[in-house]
């Protein structure tokens, strides 16, 4: 079946292979029979990840991988030259798809600017753990200006400003102009971290605690995640997200919105009169972590998971770097990473001679489970690119464009018809339907399989310097980095400003701007080097969580099963999908969480990993 961008099954006729499809010459990866074919179908995090990770499990040299993704442009170089758009600029916007979300950009000076995922914490332990596994990756400050020559130098000295402001505009709550209070919620320059510290204490006082302390016991129920992970436990191979969140003790965050969080919280969204007597009580709610979930999702608390906003409130805790050379190394490190764990395994068992793991830039228009062939892959051409025995979807699914279809019915082995993921299997048994199928995991696709995401524009502008008279400033009190309010956000036009060198500065939001806006915000020698928008109809920069509630449901990770064994020992071939797990929250830490737990039902699957009933943890 094919998804649409609103999620709708788009029908399908009936097809004969035979007339539908052509195979390309030696599409099959190898010649040896005695191993199992596993095709990663995606980019970023989530396909690398799962690479190693499978890597890790297969000891006896078992898998052979193949990684497919479509053509895009990863690390670019940032120019002004243009590419006929009507902004004047250059831009990354490809037709054919965002690629991955961890993505930077190289000016031609060596200064890298993040276009996407920006900040890593300290407290990811898997991503902390890829990174540990690569001397040549280096730790370094987020926002900070990075090269990516080997020194790690840049040839400049920048000058940059401290501190950080949240920007509320001069409308008040019911839009009228309020000249009086001035435009800043809270402006945090000239400060010492002390000085900065007590400002925000003082200006959000209880408000602040009781996020923090809500975010510290939400991080501490998060980390078990770590611990089961890691476990071979029966209990401890889970179905899906949500399970995952029920087991550690998140199902409420990550099904309700942030609002109504906040207000289970003691944050209500309206305060009374009586304790606006206590300094900044009711305010931090629409300033503090408005903003943060502005800057981070686009997205304001109504819309927000619990869960989702939480992740942000942790990141604001402290303890956070980013890689030396762009996030995006990480990519490519970790699939490295596998081909090394892969190869050495092989070569010690000497049994295939070189490592079976191998990445092709291809894109993938249709499946096909084929139960005597697996599952058959073909591209836009038609040409038939291989039979795997394993599929993992590692890309939204409603952004993936591809067709999955089912081969065969009880009336004739041939036909094709849309496959029903998420609700049915392969089997011959007394349940079966008129295909041949019968009814396992139940339901049809949750909305979060076919939600949009939300839309963020990246703008890298050199040349530039805040604006002062726009933004209310004077040359003594300049932030580093500007975060908006609901209100702020509709008067500025962006989601956040951050200065990256002494003239380079990035710039989010929800729409592409024009030269002329640029010029307003930096002035007029700010110059355009690079916009790319995350969104439209080839993606976003994150699931759009529409207040939580239904709409944070997430797929299994087993979408498709094609085999006649039941539950996690069918033998035959099967679809699985690590990015269910954005169904309530997204980031690089969850994106590697879906691609463990994912590589782990698969180890099950094929016999790599024996589940135990010994658990030495806590309790299950």
């Amino acid at each position: 079946m094919s998804l649409s961008f609103k999620g709708k099954l788009r029908c399908t006729c009936l097809y004969f292979l035979t007339t539908s499809f052509v195979s390309a010459d030696n599409a099959d990866p190898g010649e040896k029979e005695d191993y199992t074919r596993v095709t990663i179908i995606g980019g970023g995090i989530s396909r690398s990840f799962t690479a190693k990770y499978l890597s890790d499990y297969d000891t006896k040299c078992k898998l052979d991988i193949t990684l497919f993704d479509a053509p895009t442009v990863g690390n670019s170089s940032g120019s002004n030259h243009g590419d006929g758009n009507d902004n004047g600029y250059k831009s990354n916007n490809s037709s054919t798809g965002q690629g991955s979300r961890v993505n930077s950009l190289t000016l031609s000076d060596g200064t890298v600017v993040e276009l996407g995922a920006s900040i890593i914490f300290e407290g990811n332990k898997l991503v902390s753990d890829m990174i540990d596994g690569d001397p040549s990756l280096i730790k370094v400050q987020p926002h900070s200006p990075r090269s990516s020559r080997e020194d790690g130098l840049s040839d400049h000295k920048p000058e940059l400003h401290t501190g950080m402001g949240i920007y509320n505009g001069f409308g008040d709550d019911d839009g009228h102009e309020n000249e009086k209070a001035g435009p800043w919620a809270l402006l945090l320059t000239k400060m010492t971290p002390d000085e900065r510290t007590k400002s925000v204490l003082w200006r959000y006082n209880l408000d602040l605690w009781r996020v923090k302390r809500a975010t510290t016991k939400s991080l501490s129920s998060f980390n078990l995640i770590y611990e089961l992970i890691a476990s071979n436990h029966d209990a401890t191979f889970f179905e899906s997200p949500n399970d995952v969140w029920r087991a550690v003790g998140l199902a409420y965050p990550a099904s309700t919105s942030y609002d109504d969080y906040l207000d289970r919280l003691g944050l209500p969204s309206f305060v009374p009169w009586w304790k606006f007597l206590i300094n900044g009580q009711g305010i931090a709610r629409k300033e503090l972590y408005t903003a943060m979930n502005i800057c981070n999702n686009n997205q304001n608390n109504a819309q927000m998971t619990a869960l989702a906003a939480l992740v942000n409130s942790a990141a604001s805790m402290g303890g956070l770097y980013a890689i030396d050379g762009g996030n995006d190394k990480l990519v490519s490190s970790a699939f490295l990473q596998a081909s090394e764990t892969h190869e050495k395994v092989c070569r010690t068992k000497d049994l295939y001679g070189p490592s079976k793991i191998r990445k092709v830039s291809k894109k993938i228009r249709t499946l096909i489970s084929d139960f005597e062939q697996g599952m058959e892959l073909f591209g836009g051409d038609g040409k038939l690119l291989g039979h795997y025995d394993i599929v993992v979807l590692a890309a939204p699914l409603q952004f993936s464009n591809i067709q999955f279809l089912a081969k065969g019915s009880l009336f004739d082995k041939s036909v094709l018809h849309p496959m029903t993921l998420n609700g049915m299997v392969d089997g011959k048994n007394s349940d079966a339907n008129e295909h041949g199928h019968r009814s396992a995991m139940g339901g049809q696709l949750p909305s979060s399989a076919s939600r949009p995401y939300t839309q963020v524009v990246t703008t890298v502008v050199s040349g530039g310097r805040l604006s002062l008279s726009h933004f209310s400033l004077d040359d003594e009190h300049v932030p580093k980095s500007i975060l908006v309010t609901e209100q702020g956000r509709q008067e500025l036009g962006i989601s956040s400003i951050s200065q990256i060198t002494n003239d380079v500065y990035k710039i989010f939001s929800s729409n592409e701007l024009t030269v002329n806006e640029v010029k307003t915000l930096l002035g007029d020698e700010a110059q355009v080097e690079y916009t790319k928008v995350w969104g439209g109809k080839n993606g976003g920069a994150t699931p759009a969580f529409d207040g939580a509630g239904e709409s944070t449901y997430s797929t299994k990770f087993l979408l498709y099963d094609g085999g006649h064994g039941e539950g996690a020992y069918s033998d035959g071939s099967a679809l699985y999908y690590t990015n269910a797990m954005e169904a309530a929250v997204s980031a690089m830490e969850i994106s590697a969480i879906g691609s463990r737990l994912v590589s782990k039902l698969i180890a099950r699957r094929l016999g790599l990993l024996k589940p135990s009933s010994d658990y030495d943890g806590g309790e299950l």
